[in-house]
Order: structure tokens, then sequence, then C-alpha cells
């Protein structure tokens, strides 16, 4: 499985990408995930056949098991891209990304029901993937 986050940022704080990169190199040996960064997202390209997601607050936010079976029936359904797109919108508690090119082809996923920066977003989110792929390989890491 592959994992791309695509984030709308001018740079990511440096205190958040040493914990992003912890993450990241604690989830490859199950998976590949990749971090871009874009100013603005008109210049996002996602990947054919991938499954994205674009990451909003809100009151659905799955519980760990619960994210680690979205993954699961992803794998499930044949698809080997996951894609989660981050927004500075999701700050200011606007639900939608209507003015960007992707919106039509993207599930909603909600990580937490506040509002956070595109770079704490990502350091709960690179977490999260980190504890469903424990989760998934029976490692006591998320009790």
């Amino acid at each position: 499985m592959e994992i791309i986050i695509h984030i709308e940022t001018k740079k990511i704080d440096k205190t958040m990408q040493l914990a992003i990169d912890e993450y990241v190199k604690r989830t490859s040996p199950f998976c590949k995930v990749i971090i871009k960064t874009y100013k603005k997202l008109d210049k996002i390209n996602t990947k054919t056949g991938s499954k994205i997601y674009n990451v909003l607050p809100g009151s659905n936010s799955p519980s760990s098991e619960g994210f680690a079976a979205i993954i699961q029936a992803n794998n499930l359904k044949g698809i080997s891209c996951i894609e989660f797109i981050i927004t500075s919108m999701q700050e200011n508690g606007e639900k939608h990304a209507s003015n960007h090119p992707f919106s039509k082809d993207v599930d909603e996923f909600n990580l937490s029901s506040f509002a956070m920066s595109p770079d704490l977003t990502t350091v709960v989110l690179t977490e999260q993937i980190y504890r469903a792929y424990t989760i998934m390989n029976n490692i006591t890491y998320h009790k």
C-alpha cells in the first residue's frame, strides 16, 4: 500500500516535521508514506485509481480500529494507493473545498472533531496511519 498526504501549506513547522518524519519512518515496514506540500492545491496531481479523502473536522471520526478497517477495506477492493488531502481551509472550519479540481472524486474523512492547522493535522494523521498498521499487524502500540 502507498499512502500520499497532500498538504496545503507554505512550509511545515520544524518540530511538527520531526514528528511526521518519525511516524513515516515507523510506518515504512508496512507501507510507503509520501508527504507532498503545496502553496495552493490547484497544482495537485492524484494517481489514477487511488482512493482520495479530504481531511476535514467533523464528528464522524473513526476509532483507531475503525481506521485500520478502512485501510483494510481499500486493500480488499484492490486499491493500492490512498491519498489524503489536508487544506488550510479546515483550520477555519470550512467544510468543503469545492473550488479545488479534486473535490468531485473525494470522500470526506473526519480525523478529529476540532479544526487543526495543516501541520498538526499531518502529525495526527501520520500517527493514526502508524497506529492502524500496528493494529493490522497485531503489534501492541495502540493499547
